[in-house]
């Protein structure tokens, strides 16, 4: 990072925080699942770069200072732009990367490169990835060396955006990068969410059946519901006083037969099963809010869980130094503060760990992205983008001659004209699964105040996705 005697974004967001909780409490953060209603679609806008009064000069001026500077970079491994954008990323050891569609190639590529450029060339051990605590524990017995399918264990994941040739090149690259390595020194994945509820219940299943049957035995009854996929539509089926004083007695169990448990397993995966308690509890109070149709309440446990898992996977994987993936809506901060309605994973973690996080965005310009087509999510369709949506930073980043480059906002600080237009921006694009026919969407938010950078592709193209099993 360059020096500058003015105070970070990152550092004023977490001073923010602190000090403005009660003033901000009540306000909603957006959602980009249920922005249909407020936003902006390609269709509607016109492009091209914000102006002033300035008119067209100040536009070639703006122009000319992200050329200037830019990082640009082909997607290729000797991308020598590619190690510069690492080089600066590696400068924090928690480095969040956003895309803000799922449905994009070159945002899997992206973080491919990244992501082996952050492994092999600057110490990061932790891949924490957008998955259910659980949910990526084939995947990680296949890059540290044991055995196993690549295929069967990406087939197995409940997201299906992970389910790419870029996503699977990335693991086969991390198995190779850990081959012969002490399993100290090895780079693992993880994932860090709270949604799935059923990954976490027979991950505790499977422990108990290892270490203590005769209770398992005696609750086995109770812990089915858990164990099956939740297509909960009444909220009151969810949580259940029966399921809650399970999981409290599953958390006492835990407790009082530490030392027996330890003994049979190993410290490690006791921590692991505690853990999942946790997280199972949380899951279960975010698929009741699903379920009774509260949208925001649920955002709000299921990205406060997520950055509590992000922490604890450092801790509990001794990795100081972590890469996080996921969506952009659960990657970037808020303008408020965490303890607000729908406060994103992002937020929680500026917070809790300040300038040592940094919050990366991936962003498109126009093109086209991929959609599932059913639900089972085995057929895909592609839509256009029409972007960029006009008065967003995508549209006055698509003026610029590099067709794809990183800008790292604490750095153009410097540029009085691009930290103007950035300061003055107050929208982004998104895509939205659920309404895929409106292409880009625009999210009235400022992005200069929810990403430390940004990787901008001016024209992007559809991911190919294997489909689920």
């Amino acid at each position: 990072m360059k020096p500058t005697t003015d105070i970070s974004r990152r550092e004023f967001v977490t001073v923010a925080g602190a000090v403005t909780a009660s003033a901000l409490a009540g306000c909603s953060g957006s959602s980009i699942d249920t922005a249909e209603s407020t936003t902006e679609t390609a269709n509607g806008s016109t492009t091209g770069a914000n102006t002033t009064d300035g008119g067209a000069t100040e536009t070639n001026d703006l122009v000319k200072a992200i050329d200037s500077q830019a990082v640009p970079f082909e997607l290729r491994s000797s991308s020598s732009g590619l190690d510069d954008i690492a080089t600066r990323l590696a400068e924090t050891p928690i480095v969040g990367i956003g895309e803000s569609s799922h449905g994009v190639k070159e945002f899997k590529t992206i973080p491919r490169q990244l992501v082996q450029r952050l492994v092999s060339d600057h110490g990061y051990r932790l891949v924490a990835i957008e998955g259910t605590l659980g949910d990526f524990a084939s995947v990680n017995a296949y890059v540290t060396g044991g055995e196993g399918d690549l295929d069967a264990a990406l087939s197995s994941l409940e997201f299906y955006f992970w389910q790419t040739d870029e996503i699977r090149r990335l693991f086969q690259w991390l198995r190779e990068f850990n081959d012969g390595r002490p399993s100290a020194d090895q780079a693992v994945v993880r994932g860090y969410d709270a949604q799935f509820y059923h990954i976490n219940a027979r991950a505790i299943r499977s422990y108990l059946d290892s270490v203590d049957s005769e209770y398992l035995a005696e609750i086995e009854d109770s812990l089915e519901p858990l164990t099956t996929r939740f297509q909960a539509t009444d909220p009151s089926t969810v949580g259940t006083d029966s399921k809650m004083a399970l999981i409290e007695d599953l958390e006492e169990r835990l407790r009082t037969h530490e030392s027996r448990y330890v003994e049979q397993r190993s410290e490690t995966e006791f921590r692991l099963m505690q853990r999942h308690v946790w997280t199972l509890e949380r899951g279960v109070r975010f698929v009741e809010k699903l379920a009774a149709e509260e949208y925001t309440q649920g955002k709000t446990i299921r990205d406060a869980a997520m950055a509590d898992n992000v922490a604890w996977l450092r801790e509990w994987t001794g990795s100081e130094r972590a890469i996080v993936m996921g969506n952009a809506n659960h990657t970037m901060r808020n303008v408020g503060d965490a303890s607000e309605d729908g406060a994103r994973m992002g937020q929680h973690l500026t917070e809790r760990f300040g300038s040592d996080y940094y919050s990366l965005g991936l962003l498109f310009g126009s093109g086209s992205f991929a959609v599932p087509a059913n639900h089972e999510r085995t057929e895909f369709e592609t839509f256009d983008l029409g972007g960029p949506v006009g008065k967003t930073l995508e549209a006055t980043l698509a003026e610029a001659s590099h067709p794809q480059f990183f800008l790292d906002f604490e750095d153009v600080r410097e540029r009085d004209s691009i930290d103007r237009s950035v300061a003055n921006t107050s929208k982004m694009q998104v895509t939205a699964p659920k309404a895929p026919e409106k292409g880009a969407m625009a999210i009235p938010e400022p992005p200069g105040e929810l990403m430390d950078g940004i990787v901008f592709i001016r024209d992007v193209s559809p991911a190919a996705f294997s489909g689920s099993a």
